[in-house]
């Protein structure tokens, strides 16, 4: 019954599209819930808003692999002009990708690359921001300092290209630096601050706490406040949100990795012109990570 309900509501679409003559996007995005990507979205959803032949479908994983492959053979089903989607893994979304291939559609993987199928990766590469996080803490950190990371989603792909990349510019550099915990607190506020809650409990010392997005490490600072420990803790992060660039303006975070959310957004928006005008997609639209600190935080600080 569902997939006689499907068809059906297929059949009227492609009949809606067909009077309207309207382009198709299928946006098939990871997770609502998470504020980088809601604002990346939103971002997305203002450039477009003002292209009339455009129309967007846009779906939420809730950072469910198998959920987002079933909304892109919705998707597809539908036959929808294009596809842009924002992966919950690297690895998991490459058979959406490939019958995506298949049907003829062409695809945007959007701030996570696809690891099979052919595709257009619009963002920045996830092993710059953990470099870029790497370089500052191993320029910053005392010798023999101890320090706590905070890492994403569990097995998820740009958490581990994170989490390497810093632990290759900091931790293989500087081996009197000792990790003293590292936790999966899922990108989210909350558990990053319980998780820190439990650090300071059990080490009367930490350096840093450098996370794998600005949520977690948000959620570090006001643990650390409570406690009355934050003084001396070099607390990193990455996305840019405004939060994140309010903390390192007030002191309490030594550094943000920007993901431009506009950028991508507007690259994304590009690409499409450019499969519209009958141009060849590249492989790749970079748009790089930018390090937010003290020194230049005057530059991206919008005001309370």
């Amino acid at each position: 019954m569902k997939k006689v309900l499907a068809l059906l509501l297929a059949v009227t679409f492609l009949a809606s599209c067909a009077v309207s003559g309207e382009f198709v996007i299928g946006y098939a995005n990871m997770a609502d819930s998470d504020v980088f990507i809601m604002k990346r979205m939103e971002s997305f959803r203002e450039v477009v808003k003002k292209d009339p032949t455009i129309r967007v479908i846009y779906a939420d994983a809730n950072a469910d692999q198998n959920r987002q492959l079933d909304q892109i053979d919705n998707f597809l089903m539908q036959k929808v002009d294009l596809l842009l989607v924002v992966p919950v893994d690297s690895d998991g979304v490459s058979g959406g990708v490939r019958r995506a291939n298949r049907a003829g559609v062409p695809v945007l993987c959007l701030g996570i690359d696809a690891a099979g199928g052919e595709s257009t990766f619009i963002g920045s590469p996830n092993q710059d921001a953990g470099r870029q996080q790497g370089e500052l803490m191993s320029k910053l950190l005392p010798e023999n300092a101890k320090i706590c990371y905070l890492y994403g989603l569990h097995g998820n792909s740009h958490s581990i290209e994170r989490w390497e990349s810093f632990k290759e510019h900091c931790l293989d550099k500087r081996p009197d630096i000792t990790l003293l915990a590292s936790q999966t607190g899922d990108f989210e506020r909350d558990k990053g601050m319980k998780i820190t809650e439990d650090w300071i409990q059990s080490f009367p010392q930490i350096d840093a706490i450098v996370s794998a997005n600005d949520q977690m490490a948000l959620g570090a600072i006001q643990a650390l406040k409570i406690a009355n420990r934050l003084d001396g803790v070099l607390i990193s992060g990455v996305d840019g949100v405004d939060d994140a660039v309010r903390a390192v303006k007030k002191g309490e975070m030594t550094q943000t990795i920007l993901q431009n959310a506009p950028g991508q957004a507007d690259a994304a928006y590009e690409a499409v012109q450019m499969y519209r005008r009958g141009e060849t997609l590249p492989k790749e639209m970079i748009v790089p990570f930018e390090s937010i600190t003290a020194e230049n935080v005057d530059q991206y600080y919008t005001g309370d």
